[in-house]
């Protein structure tokens, strides 16, 4: 199946990846040089300014590696073709992202964050520092849905949990589900797409984080 134009419509060549299905789906599937890489990353924004006493106010939350179901722990550009085999997961041929899902909503939610202006930091992976909150992110969803040959959406799910970590208490859990209209069928159309669903998902995680830690501050 093709990346480019109409003919990568999965509709007419869909059935040509019977046989590599098996090892995408378990996540598998290495990236090969002719294979177009997709993102979903936007232009950087600018955070917001605050005074020095208001950002001394503010938590500091770590933001937790993103998890994900096995089947997302590759690069492969993956959809369903629901009105053929909706437990059927394919993927492009010479298409990919540029990194794995939840590497790629762990750099959109971490710059969400840091625009933000609810937090005093943001720390990941090794960064050192003790902060008041620690958010857990796993992605649940991160697909492509054909509805019918030139129609569908993009899907972007997961679960966020917020935890004190002064004793490692949970303080809430949300699950978030958004969807995008696809522009187009191909893989560009998809990544559009993608992307408009991933900014959704990772604003809303980022609004939930900041109200829940606002209802719950240090020492209530």
């Amino acid at each position: 199946m093709r990346s480019q134009g109409f003919s990568s419509f999965p509709v007419r060549r869909g059935m040509v990846l019977a046989g590599i299905v098996a090892l995408l789906a378990t996540g598998c599937a290495t990236s090969t040089p002719w294979q177009a890489p997709y993102g979903i990353a936007p232009p950087h924004s600018a955070p917001l300014a605050r005074g020095a006493g208001a950002m001394k106010a503010l938590p500091v939350l770590r933001l937790d590696r993103v998890g994900a179901a096995r089947w997302l722990k590759a690069d492969a550009y993956q959809y369903h073709l629901l009105y053929q085999d909706p437990r059927r997961l394919l993927a492009y041929r010479d298409a990919r992202w540029i990194g794995t899902p939840p590497q790629m909503i762990a750099n959109r939610l971490q710059q969400q964050l840091e625009d933000s202006g609810r937090w005093r930091a943001v720390l990941v992976g090794q960064s050192r520092g003790s902060a008041t909150w620690l958010l857990q992110v796993r992605l649940t969803d991160f697909v492509v849905n054909f509805s019918g040959p030139g129609t569908g959406k993009a899907l972007v799910a997961g679960t966020a949990t917020l935890v004190r970590a002064a004793d490692d208490r949970v303080a809430a859990q949300h699950r978030f589900r958004f969807t995008a209209p696809l522009p187009g069928a191909s893989a560009q159309g998809g990544a559009t797409a993608m992307a408009g669903a991933s900014a959704r998902f990772v604003a809303a995680v980022s609004g939930w984080a900041a109200r829940v830690a606002a209802l719950n501050p240090p020492g209530a």
